[in-house]
């Protein structure tokens, strides 16, 4: 009696307090390895994404121009309807009237996007006329940004993607020693957060690519993500990176420049501030909307001592602005910062606005790997 009691099937589950066994419906299916996996990348993305919602909870509605629905009504007469409510994500637009082959143009290349607001609920506000030649040559850059990847590209990065490639060296890149594993890729994959490796590699590239042609983009300066801290941990040290810009090294001074990139890692966040010397300005772009003014601080001390150093001069930057930039594409998630990074240089270093959105993300993440895969930024 005792061996019976004590005996059971295998294979058959049995209930608790019952001698019949379970019924085959009540186990539920096993899952594979990967989608466990998935799953739990989706939730610690999503706890990490809702704490640093928290954070950064004083968020505005009328960001484009630092000014309400009602004043932008009185300014510029447009129509505002009180009885709607204001979504988050509603801003006003500035669209120059006389370029809008660059819009038609995002249209046509981009991924499909939610429809947006009625047209009511935004601003349209001539600005100052570009040059033909400057139109036609941001437009033709626009179309380059959404062609989607070819059959044998697509192929490619599917490749990179597999599993059996995770210890394979893919690609390495001589002149900064940047070498690109399988597994190391795989943070261009869905949900997955961006590293280093990956990070700098396509600011290397991006560099060459202005090389290529230097008069088609602006003159830019790409530190990589390792700059910002190594200045400011623990304290400001000047010294700690004044061998990074030596003349001799990059063959320019940081002066000369028109914009430079510095990309900013938080705990879990990735952020960018800019040293936009063609405006005279230090920017800083948050695709959660946050603000951190110790940074932009820190690098406008930096300038000045840069400055002072390699060209024996003192500048002026009492007159500069401090912006905050909040007329950008935002994310959705909690896993998508370094990628809008990432896309806010590309931008900006052709000077073309910021005309994408997270619809855009899938896309923009199988293409870096792609132009990663080929060493050249397109």
């Amino acid at each position: 009696m005792a061996y019976a009691a004590t005996k059971r099937k295998r294979g058959v589950r049995q209930d608790r307090f019952s001698d019949k066994p379970a019924s085959d419906s009540t186990i539920p299916p096993r899952l594979s390895r990967y989608k466990v996996r998935e799953f739990h990348a989706r939730c610690r993305g999503f706890l990490r994404f809702r704490s640093l919602v928290r954070r950064n909870k004083r968020r505005t509605t009328s960001v484009c121009l630092g000014i309400s629905h009602h004043e932008a009504s009185n300014l510029f007469g447009y129509k505002f309807d009180s009885s709607k409510p204001i979504h988050e994500d509603e801003v006003i637009d500035l669209v120059d009237e006389e370029d809008s082959s660059i819009e038609q143009a995002a249209k046509e290349y981009s991924s499909p996007s939610p429809p947006r607001a009625p047209k009511g609920s935004y601003l349209s506000v001539p600005l100052i006329r570009r040059s033909p030649r400057l139109k036609k040559k941001r437009a033709e850059v626009s179309r380059e940004l959404f062609i989607p990847l070819k059959e044998e590209e697509d192929a490619q990065v599917k490749s990179a993607f597999s599993v059996r490639n995770r210890m394979k060296v893919l690609v390495f890149h001589k002149n900064s020693g940047i070498e690109i594993r399988g597994e190391t890729l795989q943070c261009l994959k869905p949900c997955a957060w961006l590293n280093d490796d990956v990070i700098n590699l396509y600011l290397e590239l991006l560099k060459e690519r202005e090389t290529r042609d230097p008069q088609r983009d602006f003159k830019c300066h790409f530190f990589n993500t390792f700059f910002y801290v190594k200045l400011t941990r623990p304290s400001y040290n000047y010294k700690a990176v004044r061998r990074w810009t030596r003349h001799k090294r990059l063959g320019y001074n940081l002066i000369d420049c028109d914009i430079i990139f510095v990309p900013i890692h938080g705990v879990v966040h990735w952020t960018l501030a800019v040293i936009n010397i063609r405006e005279c300005k230090f920017m800083y772009l948050d695709s959660l909307n946050g603000s951190d003014p110790t940074i932009l601080t820190a690098l406008a001390k930096y300038f000045v001592d840069e400055v002072k150093d390699k060209n024996g001069k003192t500048i002026d930057i009492s007159s500069w602005d401090m912006e905050y930039v909040k007329d950008l594409p935002l994310q959705q998630n909690g896993y998508d910062c370094g990628m809008f990074m990432l896309k806010y240089i590309d931008f900006y270093s052709r000077g073309l606005g910021l005309k994408f959105s997270q619809t855009d993300m899938p896309y923009f993440r199988v293409r870096t790997a792609k132009e990663i895969l080929r060493l050249q930024a397109d």
